[in-house]
Protein backbone atom coordinates (compact mmCIF):
# COMPACT_ATOMS: atom_id res chain seq x y z
CA UNK A 1 0.00 0.00 0.00
CA UNK A 2 1.52 3.10 -0.97
CA UNK A 3 1.73 6.07 1.54
CA UNK A 4 0.07 9.20 0.82
CA UNK A 5 2.58 11.45 -1.27
CA UNK A 6 3.37 14.86 1.11
CA UNK A 7 2.63 18.21 -0.09
CA UNK A 8 5.89 20.05 -0.80
CA UNK A 9 6.97 23.44 1.41
CA UNK A 10 6.24 25.49 -1.81
CA UNK A 11 5.55 24.96 -5.05
CA UNK A 12 5.76 27.09 -8.45
CA UNK A 13 2.89 25.36 -10.08
CA UNK A 14 0.64 26.00 -7.47
CA UNK A 15 1.34 29.56 -6.95
CA UNK A 16 1.08 29.37 -10.90
CA UNK A 17 -2.05 28.75 -10.91
CA UNK A 18 -3.37 30.92 -8.01
CA UNK A 19 -1.77 34.04 -9.48
CA UNK A 20 -3.68 33.13 -12.69
CA UNK A 21 -6.97 32.73 -10.54
CA UNK A 22 -6.51 36.05 -8.84
CA UNK A 23 -5.84 37.86 -12.09
CA UNK A 24 -9.07 36.34 -13.27
CA UNK A 25 -10.83 37.68 -10.77
CA UNK A 26 -9.74 41.15 -10.81
CA UNK A 27 -10.43 41.10 -14.48
CA UNK A 28 -14.26 40.00 -13.59
CA UNK A 29 -13.94 42.97 -10.83
CA UNK A 30 -13.54 45.33 -13.43
CA UNK A 31 -10.68 46.84 -11.89
CA UNK A 32 -9.66 48.42 -15.78
CA UNK A 33 -11.88 50.26 -16.10
CA UNK A 34 -9.77 53.18 -14.56
CA UNK A 35 -7.65 53.26 -17.46
CA UNK A 36 -10.69 54.93 -19.31
CA UNK A 37 -10.25 58.28 -17.62
CA UNK A 38 -6.68 57.82 -17.81
CA UNK A 39 -6.34 57.41 -21.91
CA UNK A 40 -8.43 60.46 -22.06
CA UNK A 41 -6.40 62.37 -19.67
CA UNK A 42 -3.11 61.40 -21.69
CA UNK A 43 -4.77 62.15 -24.88
CA UNK A 44 -6.30 65.60 -23.48
CA UNK A 45 -2.76 66.67 -22.79
CA UNK A 46 -1.98 67.40 -26.24
CA UNK A 47 -4.18 70.12 -26.44
CA UNK A 48 -3.73 71.34 -23.55
CA UNK A 49 -0.97 74.02 -23.30
CA UNK A 50 1.37 74.70 -19.83
CA UNK A 51 0.63 77.70 -18.51
CA UNK A 52 4.11 79.54 -18.91
CA UNK A 53 4.72 77.72 -22.75
CA UNK A 54 3.46 80.35 -24.75
CA UNK A 55 5.45 79.33 -27.86
CA UNK A 56 8.94 78.62 -29.02
CA UNK A 57 9.78 82.39 -28.27
CA UNK A 58 9.60 81.48 -24.33
CA UNK A 59 12.48 79.68 -24.83
CA UNK A 60 11.52 77.32 -22.23
CA UNK A 61 10.14 74.49 -24.59
CA UNK A 62 11.70 71.41 -22.33
CA UNK A 63 9.68 72.86 -19.34
CA UNK A 64 6.50 71.78 -21.20
CA UNK A 65 7.66 68.34 -21.83
CA UNK A 66 8.23 68.45 -18.41
CA UNK A 67 5.06 69.72 -17.60
CA UNK A 68 3.84 66.73 -20.00
CA UNK A 69 6.00 63.86 -17.92
CA UNK A 70 4.98 64.93 -14.66
CA UNK A 71 1.36 64.97 -15.20
CA UNK A 72 1.75 61.51 -16.86
CA UNK A 73 4.25 59.95 -14.25
CA UNK A 74 2.37 61.60 -11.16
CA UNK A 75 -1.16 60.08 -12.72
CA UNK A 76 1.06 56.85 -12.91
CA UNK A 77 2.35 56.40 -8.98
CA UNK A 78 -0.96 57.59 -7.71
CA UNK A 79 -3.40 54.56 -9.97
CA UNK A 80 -0.65 52.25 -9.39
CA UNK A 81 -0.13 52.72 -5.65
CA UNK A 82 -4.12 52.91 -5.03
CA UNK A 83 -4.92 49.91 -7.52
CA UNK A 84 -1.91 47.91 -5.38
CA UNK A 85 -3.31 48.68 -2.25
CA UNK A 86 -7.31 48.79 -3.09
CA UNK A 87 -7.04 44.96 -4.89
CA UNK A 88 -4.41 43.27 -2.40
CA UNK A 89 -7.36 44.78 0.24
CA UNK A 90 -10.12 43.05 -1.37
CA UNK A 91 -9.01 39.96 -2.20
CA UNK A 92 -8.56 37.56 0.89
CA UNK A 93 -12.44 39.03 2.22
CA UNK A 94 -14.14 38.13 -1.29
CA UNK A 95 -12.47 34.64 -0.94
CA UNK A 96 -13.37 34.12 2.56
CA UNK A 97 -17.24 35.45 1.51
CA UNK A 98 -17.53 32.95 -1.59
CA UNK A 99 -15.65 30.43 0.14
CA UNK A 100 -13.09 29.60 -2.11
CA UNK A 101 -10.40 30.01 0.67
CA UNK A 102 -11.63 27.09 2.55
CA UNK A 103 -11.47 25.24 -0.70
CA UNK A 104 -8.34 26.10 -1.55
CA UNK A 105 -6.65 25.53 1.89
CA UNK A 106 -8.14 21.42 1.84
CA UNK A 107 -6.49 20.82 -1.20
CA UNK A 108 -4.28 21.03 0.56
CA UNK A 109 -2.65 24.10 -0.25
CA UNK A 110 0.32 25.58 1.84
CA UNK A 111 -0.83 29.41 3.10
CA UNK A 112 3.01 30.51 1.77
CA UNK A 113 1.56 28.99 -2.11
CA UNK A 114 -1.56 30.89 -1.23
CA UNK A 115 -0.44 34.66 -0.14
CA UNK A 116 2.97 34.39 -2.75
CA UNK A 117 -0.17 33.52 -5.37
CA UNK A 118 -2.56 36.11 -4.50
CA UNK A 119 0.19 39.02 -4.46
CA UNK A 120 1.95 37.41 -7.75
CA UNK A 121 -2.21 38.15 -9.22
CA UNK A 122 -1.86 41.75 -8.11
CA UNK A 123 1.80 42.51 -9.50
CA UNK A 124 0.69 40.63 -12.70
CA UNK A 125 -2.54 43.09 -12.63
CA UNK A 126 -0.44 45.98 -11.75
CA UNK A 127 1.92 45.60 -14.96
CA UNK A 128 -0.49 45.19 -17.08
CA UNK A 129 -2.26 48.62 -16.15
CA UNK A 130 1.05 50.68 -16.05
CA UNK A 131 2.71 49.21 -19.23
CA UNK A 132 -0.59 50.36 -20.91
CA UNK A 133 -0.39 53.85 -19.39
CA UNK A 134 3.37 53.94 -20.10
CA UNK A 135 2.27 52.70 -24.12
CA UNK A 136 -0.11 55.90 -23.88
CA UNK A 137 2.84 58.39 -22.32
CA UNK A 138 5.28 57.20 -24.68
CA UNK A 139 2.72 57.76 -27.40
CA UNK A 140 1.79 61.34 -26.37
CA UNK A 141 5.02 62.42 -25.43
CA UNK A 142 6.50 61.85 -28.76
CA UNK A 143 3.86 63.26 -30.39
CA UNK A 144 4.59 66.45 -28.13
CA UNK A 145 8.26 66.18 -28.34
CA UNK A 146 7.81 66.09 -31.88
CA UNK A 147 5.56 69.20 -32.21
CA UNK A 148 7.65 70.51 -29.90
CA UNK A 149 10.95 70.33 -31.91
CA UNK A 150 9.51 71.57 -34.97
CA UNK A 151 8.01 75.04 -33.45
CA UNK A 152 11.37 75.20 -31.71
CA UNK A 153 13.34 74.41 -34.71
CA UNK A 154 11.47 76.76 -37.54
CA UNK A 155 11.57 79.49 -34.76
CA UNK A 156 15.70 79.68 -34.24
CA UNK A 157 15.94 79.02 -38.15
CA UNK A 158 13.91 81.47 -39.16
CA UNK A 159 13.44 84.13 -36.40
CA UNK A 160 16.35 84.24 -34.70
CA UNK A 161 18.45 82.86 -37.41
CA UNK A 162 20.82 80.65 -35.45
CA UNK A 163 23.43 78.60 -37.27
CA UNK A 164 22.33 74.66 -37.29
CA UNK A 165 24.93 73.72 -34.62
CA UNK A 166 22.50 75.72 -32.23
CA UNK A 167 19.77 74.43 -33.80
CA UNK A 168 20.72 70.92 -33.17
CA UNK A 169 21.67 71.27 -30.02
CA UNK A 170 18.37 72.54 -29.05
CA UNK A 171 16.81 69.60 -30.67
CA UNK A 172 18.86 67.38 -29.05
CA UNK A 173 18.00 69.20 -25.51
CA UNK A 174 14.48 68.73 -26.67
CA UNK A 175 14.62 64.95 -27.53
CA UNK A 176 16.43 64.23 -24.14
CA UNK A 177 13.24 65.32 -22.54
CA UNK A 178 11.30 63.02 -24.93
CA UNK A 179 10.64 59.03 -24.65
CA UNK A 180 13.94 57.90 -23.32
CA UNK A 181 15.32 54.65 -21.43
CA UNK A 182 15.75 57.19 -18.00
CA UNK A 183 12.46 57.83 -18.39
CA UNK A 184 11.16 53.70 -18.14
CA UNK A 185 13.50 53.71 -15.16
CA UNK A 186 10.88 56.45 -13.88
CA UNK A 187 8.25 53.91 -14.78
CA UNK A 188 10.01 50.90 -13.17
CA UNK A 189 10.10 52.48 -10.05
CA UNK A 190 6.75 53.41 -10.00
CA UNK A 191 5.91 49.72 -10.41
CA UNK A 192 8.43 48.63 -8.14
CA UNK A 193 6.93 50.92 -5.58
CA UNK A 194 3.23 49.83 -5.90
CA UNK A 195 4.53 45.77 -5.98
CA UNK A 196 6.03 47.10 -2.16
CA UNK A 197 2.84 48.67 -1.41
CA UNK A 198 0.85 45.76 -2.53
CA UNK A 199 3.54 43.44 -0.19
CA UNK A 200 2.18 45.49 3.04
CA UNK A 201 -1.33 45.69 1.91
CA UNK A 202 -1.64 41.63 2.14
CA UNK A 203 0.36 41.84 5.30
CA UNK A 204 -2.32 43.74 7.11
CA UNK A 205 -5.31 42.35 5.40
CA UNK A 206 -3.60 39.11 6.78
CA UNK A 207 -4.80 40.07 10.16
CA UNK A 208 -7.41 42.68 9.75
CA UNK A 209 -11.02 41.32 9.40
CA UNK A 210 -12.10 45.17 7.81
CA UNK A 211 -10.88 46.38 4.25
CA UNK A 212 -11.65 49.35 4.88
CA UNK A 213 -9.00 49.20 7.85
CA UNK A 214 -6.78 47.31 5.70
CA UNK A 215 -6.43 50.31 2.83
CA UNK A 216 -6.54 52.70 5.64
CA UNK A 217 -3.55 51.33 7.27
CA UNK A 218 -1.78 50.54 3.98
CA UNK A 219 -2.57 54.43 2.81
CA UNK A 220 -1.31 55.73 6.10
CA UNK A 221 2.18 53.38 5.72
CA UNK A 222 2.23 54.87 2.43
CA UNK A 223 2.52 57.84 2.99
CA UNK A 224 4.70 57.35 5.91
CA UNK A 225 7.03 55.59 3.34
CA UNK A 226 7.40 58.81 1.46
CA UNK A 227 8.68 61.14 4.39
CA UNK A 228 10.35 59.11 6.58
CA UNK A 229 13.10 59.59 5.11
CA UNK A 230 12.95 63.14 5.78
CA UNK A 231 11.80 62.81 9.25
CA UNK A 232 14.85 60.05 9.77
CA UNK A 233 17.30 62.97 8.94
CA UNK A 234 16.17 65.69 10.66
CA UNK A 235 15.75 63.63 13.65
CA UNK A 236 19.51 62.21 13.78
CA UNK A 237 20.78 65.43 12.14
CA UNK A 238 19.40 67.47 15.43
CA UNK A 239 20.98 69.07 17.82
CA UNK A 240 20.77 66.38 20.00
CA UNK A 241 22.57 63.86 17.87
CA UNK A 242 26.28 63.98 17.27
CA UNK A 243 27.46 63.83 13.76
CA UNK A 244 27.97 60.20 14.04
CA UNK A 245 24.95 58.45 14.54
CA UNK A 246 25.64 55.61 17.59
CA UNK A 247 24.82 51.85 17.29
CA UNK A 248 21.42 52.36 18.72
CA UNK A 249 20.40 55.04 16.54
CA UNK A 250 21.94 53.00 13.51
CA UNK A 251 19.54 49.86 15.26
CA UNK A 252 16.63 52.59 15.23
CA UNK A 253 17.23 53.72 11.90
CA UNK A 254 17.17 50.00 10.50
CA UNK A 255 14.04 49.33 11.75
CA UNK A 256 12.50 52.06 10.60
CA UNK A 257 13.19 51.51 7.44
CA UNK A 258 12.14 47.88 7.27
CA UNK A 259 8.61 48.48 9.17
CA UNK A 260 8.00 51.63 6.92
CA UNK A 261 9.84 51.22 3.71
CA UNK A 262 11.47 53.94 2.02
CA UNK A 263 9.79 55.39 -0.44
CA UNK A 264 12.17 58.32 -1.24
CA UNK A 265 14.15 55.85 -3.10
CA UNK A 266 11.67 55.30 -5.62
CA UNK A 267 10.42 59.36 -5.98
CA UNK A 268 14.45 59.81 -6.97
CA UNK A 269 14.63 57.68 -9.79
CA UNK A 270 10.95 58.95 -11.02
CA UNK A 271 12.31 62.54 -10.44
CA UNK A 272 15.68 62.13 -12.21
CA UNK A 273 13.72 60.53 -15.11
CA UNK A 274 10.95 63.83 -15.45
CA UNK A 275 14.16 66.01 -15.41
CA UNK A 276 16.08 64.00 -17.85
CA UNK A 277 18.94 63.17 -15.59
CA UNK A 278 21.42 60.46 -16.24
CA UNK A 279 20.02 57.36 -14.17
CA UNK A 280 23.01 54.97 -13.30
CA UNK A 281 21.70 51.12 -13.46
CA UNK A 282 23.38 50.88 -10.09
CA UNK A 283 20.85 53.09 -8.80
CA UNK A 284 18.15 50.63 -10.73
CA UNK A 285 19.65 47.56 -9.15
CA UNK A 286 19.63 49.36 -5.63
CA UNK A 287 15.80 49.42 -5.99
CA UNK A 288 15.20 46.30 -7.30
CA UNK A 289 17.34 44.94 -4.20
CA UNK A 290 15.51 46.86 -1.98
CA UNK A 291 11.89 45.88 -3.56
CA UNK A 292 13.11 41.96 -3.48
CA UNK A 293 13.63 42.78 0.58
CA UNK A 294 11.24 44.04 1.15
CA UNK A 295 8.10 41.49 -0.54
CA UNK A 296 10.27 39.46 1.26
CA UNK A 297 10.14 40.62 4.55
CA UNK A 298 6.10 41.73 4.25
CA UNK A 299 5.60 38.36 2.72
CA UNK A 300 7.25 36.10 5.60
CA UNK A 301 5.58 37.98 8.18
CA UNK A 302 1.74 37.23 6.42
CA UNK A 303 2.90 33.90 6.47
CA UNK A 304 3.59 34.16 9.50
CA UNK A 305 0.51 35.58 11.02
CA UNK A 306 -1.63 33.58 8.06
CA UNK A 307 -0.66 30.65 9.77
CA UNK A 308 -2.09 30.97 13.39
CA UNK A 309 -5.78 31.56 11.53
CA UNK A 310 -7.93 29.27 11.75
CA UNK A 311 -10.57 29.03 8.62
Amino acid sequence: MSSPSKTSFISPRRILIIAQSTVTQLVRMKVFYFLIPIALAFIGLQFFDAFWFNGPETMLPEQELRFHKNLCMGTMMLFTSLFAVVSTALLIPRDIEDRTLYTILCKPVPRLDYLVGKLFGVIAVVFIAILVMDLLMVATLHFRAEQVSAQLTEYLSTVRNFPESEVAKAQAEIAAHGPTINLQYGVLAHFLKACVIAAVALLISTFSSSTLFTIATSVMIWIIGAFQSIARDGLFQSENFGDDPSLPEKILTTLISLVFPDFQLYEAISDGAVRAQEILPSDVGQIVGFTALYIGIYTVLSWFVFSDKEF
